[in-house]
């Protein structure tokens, strides 16, 4: 009997420790599971940490604290935390023409946004801290857009400014922007000229007319842009001058013909001038158009002037290859060419009996041609053209004092013009024309 009440005596202290032990651990447990995290102050003022899933729209953060790595792009500015309503009574109607004034959430807003649990972003992210799967439903004071146009959901939400939104408000009245009157269509049609007259009389067997054209930004077009039609028949350039002008020689088989002009840039506007009527007429002469002055020269050879400044006649529409072969013809020159007088002419020489007898090229004349390794040849007493004395001679000719870069053939004088025809024995680097710029003097 003794040695059993001996017995419970040792045991009843071991359990009295184990439920002190047990007591103690519980309310080790329940205070641990009361304690409050702290709080940690939000970067963006009026933002409580808790909440900082939630954008801020306006002129400061998007998401504050928020490591954005872990959320997809489209999440952003999903949610804005706005300051809480006031009483309708106190509202005032936003003026439209008045910015509204910015204030910072007051302290209950701030109170309210840190006792709520986290909301949850709308793709699907929940807060790190504090995952749910309940799908919390937001507040008055939270204004949630569509994903998908991020337009304002103005269903269920009170008329109130919005003072951290940059959005038009419902209900704001916002101007009506007047529709702007569409701009007239730029002009961008060439332009072009040309020196026939409709109905006019000619009295030959054909006619030379001249056309430029430009387009709308003053370019000058070249003859590809260019159509021209006699008689319905496609007429093609005799020649185009440095300026644009481009000249064509139409035949006039038929009392009346007539002529077609129209213009394509390379953008693809167009121009059609008015169909030109030429009349050919049976009676009566032609009479010139004009009178040229040309001289032939030959400085360069110990010549001077072969030939002096002589008046010479011209007709409408005569290139001047024509009016210089009459020239010749009439003062007692023979010639040698390539081509037509009408067409690709070049002239090769001129010819008279003991024409270059006595000729020799000027001392300071020759140091330049040896110092450029000009290769010598032999002359004929009679002809002066192209290889003789040098490799490099052959003639040249000058209008109103300009060297013409173009064929004969393709230059139609105009009354009163001076032709010089000069013999140069280095493709005119001595008598001032020379190529790439090389000019030496002028003999």
């Amino acid at each position: 009997m003794d040695h059993r009440k001996n017995k419970h005596r040792k045991i009843l202290p071991g359990i009295l420790i184990l439920l002190c032990l047990l007591l103690f651990s519980g309310a080790l447990v329940l205070g641990i599971r009361a304690q409050v995290p702290e709080t940690i102050e939000n970067p963006v003022q009026g933002i409580s940490a808790d909440s900082s899933m939630k954008g801020y729209l306006g002129k400061g953060y998007t998401y504050a604290d928020l490591d954005t790595d872990s959320l997809q792009t489209e999440s952003t500015g999903t949610l804005a935390q706005v300051p809480e309503n006031k009483p309708e009574e106190q509202q005032e109607e936003a003026d439209p023409e008045e910015e509204p004034e910015v204030t910072a959430p007051s302290d209950d807003t701030v109170q309210a946004a840190s006792e709520e649990p986290e909301e949850a972003v709308e793709d699907g992210s929940t807060d790190q801290e504090n995952p749910s799967e309940e799908t919390q439903q937001p507040e008055e004071n939270t204004v949630q857009y569509d994903p998908e146009n991020g337009e304002d959901n103005h269903e269920d939400q009170e008329e109130t400014p919005d003072t951290d939104d940059d959005r038009n408000q419902e209900g704001a009245e916002v101007p009506e922007e007047e529709t702007p009157t569409p701009a007239p269509e730029e002009n961008k049609y060439p332009s072009v000229a040309t020196d026939l007259t409709d109905g006019e009389t000619v009295s030959a067997s054909y006619r030379t007319f001249y056309v430029q054209a430009w387009d709308y930004q003053g370019n000058v077009l070249p003859s590809s842009s260019v159509e021209v039609l006699g008689n319905g028949q496609k007429l093609y350039s005799v020649s185009t001058d440095g300026e644009g002008i481009i000249a064509y020689r139409m035949e006039l088989t038929e009392t009346e013909n007539t002529v077609d002009i129209k213009v394509t840039d390379s953008e693809g506007w167009s121009y059609t001038l008015p169909q030109y009527r030429i009349i050919r007429s049976e009676d009566g002469e032609e009479q010139p158009a004009g009178t040229v002055n040309i001289s032939i020269e030959a400085g360069t050879v110990g010549l001077g002037t072969i030939l002096s400044s002589t008046p010479v006649e011209f007709y409408q529409g005569e290139q001047l290859s024509s009016v210089l072969l009459r020239l010749l013809d009439e003062n007692g020159f023979d010639w040698r060419n390539e081509g037509s007088a009408t067409s690709g002419f070049y002239l090769r020489s001129i010819g008279r009996s003991g024409l270059t007898a006595g000729a020799s090229i000027p001392a300071d004349l020759q140091a330049h041609l040896e110092a450029a390794n000009c290769q010598m040849t032999d002359h004929d007493n009679d002809w002066l053209g192209e290889y003789d004395f040098t490799m490099d001679s052959g003639w040249l000719y000058f209008v109103n004092g300009e060297y013409m870069n173009v064929g004969m053939a393709g230059y139609f004088p105009a009354d009163g013009d001076s032709v010089r025809l000069r013999f140069s024995l280095y493709a005119g680097a001595d008598v001032g024309a020379g190529q790439n710029g090389e000019t030496w003097g002028d003999w």
